[in-house]
């Protein structure tokens, strides 16, 4: 990534934050593409979706139900900026645990993503 796209990225992210904290749906569908997919691993010792979502449409459904959620488990931003790669955040969510959300970028938009809520893979953040 040169340094202009590292800083579009890392403005995409925090958009994405906000917006998925604070439930503006219209400005988070504004930041995904059509074929948009999230993918989450719990490691099962935390709640995540264990099947990819794919499309806009259903990504766009399961954030309705994560942003209703957050709005009674609040997380705390820990930082904006690169997970494995890709532009992204680290949150400390509600039950005391880090957890990682990457987006992987194409056009400007998001196009996948990638959340890490399993303690076992995020032991390195502590």
């Amino acid at each position: 990534m040169s340094g202009r796209r590292d800083r579009v990225g890392l403005a995409l992210a925090e958009a994405f934050f906000a917006a998925s904290r604070n439930g503006d749906m219209k400005a988070l569908g504004a930041m995904l593409t059509a074929d948009v997919s999230a993918h989450a691993d719990g490691g099962g010792k935390r709640p995540a979706a264990t099947d990819v979502v794919l499309g806009f449409d259903a990504v766009m459904q399961q954030y309705e139900r994560v942003v209703a959620w957050l709005q009674e488990n609040r997380s705390t931003l820990v930082r904006i900026g690169f997970v494995n790669g890709l532009p992204g955040f680290v949150t400390l969510e509600a039950d005391g645990e880090l957890q990682t959300t990457a987006l992987d970028i194409e056009d400007g938009k998001i196009a996948a993503i990638y959340v890490m809520r399993n303690p076992d893979k995020l032991r390195h953040l502590h």
